[in-house]
């Protein structure tokens, strides 16, 4: 996979944004194009709610059935299928796009339970129905709060995120063969 925008996109300190590593974006990648290619491929719809660094990491043909909901506005001009988002407002999503996501992936840019209930009330938005498959990064302490707001378990995949000082591990609440790997950046 060739990804571009680690090496032309410069993480912002004060939007608190922390790029995955390549091999990570190439792992969470995967498990997004699992669950697309069960759904059927091109009728499959994947929303990332702030993480660019995946979307952009995902090939063309797979990104035209995504759409990025960032509050980094200087996105949208590497992208149409941008969309401003504000956790402080969650709920300000959009309605042509309430309920039309068969794919959603979260990783806040904090890991506050206030904030995470926000991205729940979007996820919940967004979802084609309460069966959407929802992939999220947080710290171990927010295990509780995966499982409580989103039925979402720990995989055996730790991502790698070069700058940021603490370990997250990826929650999802489906069976994914990509997130069941220990990642190798890690041991």
């Amino acid at each position: 996979m060739t990804n571009t925008f680690h090496s032309t996109t410069a993480e912002k300190g004060d939007l608190n944004q922390y790029w995955y590593s390549e091999k990570t974006c190439e792992v969470l990648c995967d498990a997004v194009k699992e669950i697309v290619s069960l759904k059927g491929g091109e009728s499959a719809r994947v929303a990332f709610l702030s993480t660019p660094s995946l979307f952009f990491s995902l090939g063309e043909e797979v990104r035209k059935l995504c759409i990025l909901f960032d509050f980094d506005n200087s996105l949208g001009s590497c992208s149409s299928q941008f969309e401003f988002y504000d956790y402080n407002n969650p709920t300000n999503i959009d309605k042509k796009l309430h309920h039309t996501f068969d794919v959603i992936v979260i990783d806040p840019p904090f890991i506050s339970p206030s904030v995470w209930e926000g991205y729940s009330a979007t996820a919940a938005l967004l979802g084609v129905n309460e069966n959407a498959h929802i992939i999220c990064t947080t710290v171990e302490q927010n295990a509780g709060l995966m499982e409580r707001l989103f039925n979402c378990k720990a995989t055996q995949f730790q991502p790698s995120i070069p700058k940021l000082v603490y370990q997250y591990n990826t929650y999802a609440n489906f069976p994914s063969a990509a997130l069941s790997i220990i990642n190798p950046e890690l041991e």
